[in-house]
């Protein structure tokens, strides 16, 4: 939930700098690029792209405590990338 909340601060902070700048591009791309570099962190640190090797990992011996670990990860990048992904899209639509 932390991710989540850190997520919509730093979209509501790149509306109101696309509010007061009044440009709205550079809003829609601060959200957007924070957006991507939530999902790419959260793919990157989860263990999924690790290869041939890191697959090893992933099979039904892993521990629970590891695949648990790895989830939370990953749905850490994607809670923190939402919010900012949601307000690129406003950002371009609506302004």
């Amino acid at each position: 939930m932390k991710f989540l909340i850190i997520g919509i601060v730093t979209a509501v902070l790149s509306l109101l700098l696309g509010y007061f700048l009044e440009d709205w591009d550079m809003a829609f791309y601060i959200a957007g690029v924070l957006g991507i570099i939530g999902i790419v962190w959260g793919v990157l640190f989860s263990g999924v792209l690790k290869g041939s090797g890191g697959m090893e990992r992933m099979t039904s011996s892993e521990r629970r405590k590891e695949s648990a670990g790895r989830t939370a990860k990953l749905r850490n990048g994607f809670l923190f990338a939402l919010p900012n992904l949601l307000a690129a899209l406003a950002a371009l639509w609506v302004f």
